[in-house]
Parts: C-alpha cells; structure tokens; sequence
C-alpha cells in the first residue's frame, strides 16, 4: 500500500551529562544524560513531546526512535500547548542525528495522522477513527532489511474518558526501510490477553517476544526468521504451544513497558515498578527467560518540579548507547491532569539516565 510519509528537520539542544543526586545500590553514581533529554525537548513544529520511547537501529547505522501518544507543534514561546483536534497522534518514530531531529507520522501534519494506523481505521472500513481505534508501539526488530514493529491494538467508545480503552490484540506492522511504508500487517490471535511485543530479543536461534499480563512479564519465542509462524510459550520451567499455558516468568510487578537485552554473556532485564511507582530495577540471568536474580534498585525517579499529578513509568533500556561502561535508560513523564499538557510542555516527555553497569552486572 501507497503512503505518504512526512519528515521534518528541526535543530537539537546542546550536549553534555550532569550528575544526579539519586545513586544505584552499591553507592556509584546514576548520572542524567541530558544529551538525549534536551533532544527531545519540546521545540519547533513537529514532535514536542510522546511515550514509549522505544529505540532501534537500523541498518544504516542510525537509531528510530519509536514513540507512542505524541504532541505535534502548537506551541507558544513560554512553552504552553495550543489546543488542537485531536490533540496528539497515537504514535510517531524520531530519528536524532548530531544536529537535526526528523519526525515521521503519515500523511500531512495538519491531518493529525499517525505513523501506524490500523488498516481497517485508515481504508475506513472500520467507520472508526484513531479517536476510537488505534495502535500503541511496542519493540520492534530489523529482519529481511525491513523494520518489523509489534503494536498494541485499542479500542476506546469515550474519547474524553482517559482510562476507558480496552486492548483488542497484538499485531505486527512491517515497514520498508528507509521510507518506513506500511508493507503488511499480521495479526496474532493466540495471546490469552497478554500484551506481547513490549520488548524483543534476538538470539542465533530464537526470537523471543516478550509482554505483560497483569502487570507480570511473560515470554514467547518463534524460530528466528518465522515470528509469523507458531509460537511456543513459557511455562516457568519449558515450554508449550498454547497461549493458555504460560506462567510468568519473574513474580515482579512492572511497569507495562520493559526490555530485555544481552550483555557480556549475561541476560538483563530493565523493568520500572508497576502502579506508577517511581523505582527502576534490573535483574540478570544466565538464559532468556530466567530466572531471574540479582535484583538491583538502579534509580528512582524524578518528577517534574510543581506538578502534583505527574507521574513516571515504562523505564526502557537503550544498549546500543552503551558509553563508558554506562547504560542509557529512558523513562517518562506524565500527568493525571490533562490541563497540565497544556500549561506546560516540559511534563510530557522522555527523560534519560546512565547507569553503571557494575550495578547491574552480577558480581563475579
């Protein structure tokens, strides 16, 4: 399918680190890394603000930054929001180069459209639109030179109930590489309503597709290569065929989002606390699935000063930005207070920290 993907190039902030006053368990310093937290900094007329926070690099080297609901321009010079219908798009992917920042959504900006819609909602057959339906990004992965994108299907009949979506499914949005047009999408029917795709690991002979169902992590794996074919589940301790039959493989309720990656032969797994708790914990593990030990608090987060109902959640880690032996982690920000998007921009956006990964590391 034909579509036309829009891109807009905007200057970035400066660059430089500032120490944090937060500190992991052994006592080493957790710095803010504020390369990346003024990148994304709300400015100009496209991307000013989104979640999520997923990251990806590409083949040609360069990382997409895959965001979910997303603020698109609108802003005033004291940094207060402009209301516009609707007022965000559903998702949006952010490439950051050493001086520019390119934003992607479908179609012109002024139609408020986002980079993945359902198809049903954007050939309206559906009768919907992404007011009522859409897809929240998950992890994604390169395969075959294209991007493959896991999203999370949503429905919603109240619009202004903020909390009043349900989840449909899983599907995965399959993109060209470099335009980032929609080649297909694969819907996956057995899940037994957890949320897979929230985070993804590659291995030589496995990948494995991680999610969440009642706010515990649960893992899945297709043969590298075949994620359309079946799936195996699991257990606890092997795995089955059927969706039904999965355990969670870590008793810790987390935040909706995670990751999961390899390092120096060690399995990590990022996970921020649930029910909007502020606490951001890794864990480590000789195999992809566990289990899972060496539980480490790295860091608790901050809130943005004077907003009494923001909150944090969905900590991600970000490998490939591994400096100094130091882990980039993102986490976001946001408002139980819709009006708060509005008198100030700065609430609603990524924030990054590096962490040391001697504290994450299992001592040896």
């Amino acid at each position: 399918m034909k579509k036309i993907i829009y891109i807009t190039l905007v200057s970035l902030a400066g660059w430089g680190c500032k120490p944090s006053t937060q500190h992991t368990a052994e006592k080493l310093p957790v710095v803010e890394d504020t390369v990346f937290t003024n990148s994304f900094l709300p400015k100009g007329t496209r991307f000013t603000g989104g979640d999520g926070t997923y990251s990806v690099v590409l083949p040609d080297g360069r990382t997409v930054w895959i965001f979910g609901d997303s603020f698109i321009g609108g802003l005033t010079p004291d940094l207060k929001r402009l209301p516009s219908t609707p007022s965000y798009i559903r998702n949006s992917f952010v490439i950051l180069q050493k001086d520019s920042l390119l934003t992607f959504q479908q179609g012109n900006p002024k139609d408020f459209k986002s980079m993945l819609i359902p198809p049903e909602v954007a050939d309206g057959t559906a009768g919907l639109t992404e007011l009522n339906m859409w897809y929240w990004p998950g992890d994604a992965f390169i395969d075959d030179g294209d991007l493959h994108v896991f999203v999370s299907k949503f429905s919603q009949k109240d619009p202004n109930d903020m909390w009043g979506f349900k989840f449909l499914d899983t599907e995965l949005v399959t993109l060209s590489i470099p335009d980032f047009t929609t080649k297909k999408v694969i819907r996956f029917t057995e899940t037994d309503s957890v949320h897979y795709g929230h985070a993804v690991l590659e291995t030589e002979d496995y990948l494995y597709i991680y999610g969440l169902k009642n706010r515990f992590p649960y893992a899945a794996r297709a043969k590298t290569g075949k994620v359309t074919e079946a799936w195996e589940f699991y257990t606890g301790s092997t795995w089955k065929p059927h969706a039904n039959e999965a355990k969670p493989m870590l008793e810790f309720s987390g935040s909706e989002q995670f990751s999961v990656f390899n390092w120096e032969n060690t399995y990590i797994l990022i996970m921020q606390e649930g029910d909007f708790g502020k606490n951001i914990y890794s864990f480590t593990s000789e195999s992809p699935v566990g289990p899972w030990v060496n539980k480490q608090l790295l860091y608790t987060t901050l809130l943005p000063n004077n907003c009494k109902e923001c909150f944090t959640y969905n900590a991600l880690a970000h490998p490939q930005y591994i400096e100094n032996n130091q882990l980039l982690i993102s986490y976001n920000t946001n408002s139980m207070l819709f009006q708060d998007h509005y008198d100030n921009a700065l609430v609603y956006r990524p924030r990054f920290i590096r962490v040391p990964m001697q504290s994450i590391l299992p001592f040896k």
